[in-house]
């Protein structure tokens, strides 16, 4: 195969993955600030567990007692929205919409729980809320930058967690849950904006051997 043939075998490799053109318009800077702060967020959330639980059995990623948790987390903790892969069924706006929602939810949650004198007071807890809010912002410019409208996004909602909180075990299970919640719901923003940063290379890469193409045709 002669250079020019393999150019535009590559063209055809690259081109072919899908690429949104608002991946173009972001700044990449940004998004690799948000893989940055969600990939921090998810080293300190088990630090802010053994800093802010003191319930043996209360651990992250323990099922045991499953059926008990799942009936608290039903009346408590407002479940996050879900995040799919990137598709035409569901687009990069809803992604970022639906992260939107999910950061505030655990903020708003994380700040009631913290409010609990019957939980240890740690500074954990404050970074990690500060990390979210940090994201959340980063979040909100990437979908600027992209032109996607932010009007009809819900503002700051109160879930009137403090009613349930009246024991010290209630309320470490209801912070238990909210950063297990928390810790899988960021596990799946780390997987969209890897997939962000994924098809913006992909892209480039593709402009780039375009650039090649046209270069040798000449």
């Amino acid at each position: 195969m002669n250079f020019q043939a393999l150019l535009f075998t590559l063209v055809g490799i690259v081109g072919s993955a899908p690429v949104s053109q608002k991946l173009d318009i972001m700044d990449k800077e940004t998004i690799e600030q948000a893989h940055s702060l969600i990939s921090k967020i998810l080293e300190d959330i088990p630090t802010v567990h053994t800093a802010w639980i003191n319930s043996k059995s209360l651990t992250l990623g323990d099922n045991s007692n499953r059926l008990h948790l799942q009936f608290l987390k039903t009346r408590m903790i407002p479940s996050a929205p879900v995040l799919q892969n990137i598709s035409s069924n569901f687009s990069l706006e809803t992604c970022f919409a639906h992260i939107v929602k999910g950061l505030q939810l655990h903020l708003n949650l994380l700040k009631e729980i913290s409010k609990s004198t019957m939980l240890n007071q740690t500074v954990k807890v404050t970074e990690l809320q500060v990390e979210i809010r940090d994201l959340l912002f980063l979040i909100k410019k990437l979908q600027e930058q992209a032109g996607f409208d932010q009007s009809q996004q819900a503002s700051d909602k109160h879930h009137d967690l403090a009613k349930h909180l009246t024991t010290e075990y209630i309320t470490q299970v209801a912070a238990h849950l909210t950063l297990q919640q928390l810790q899988d719901f960021s596990s799946d923003v780390l997987r969209s904006i890897l997939s962000m940063t994924s098809d913006k290379s992909i892209s480039e890469n593709t402009n780039t051997v375009q650039l090649c193409v046209n270069a040798a045709c000449v």
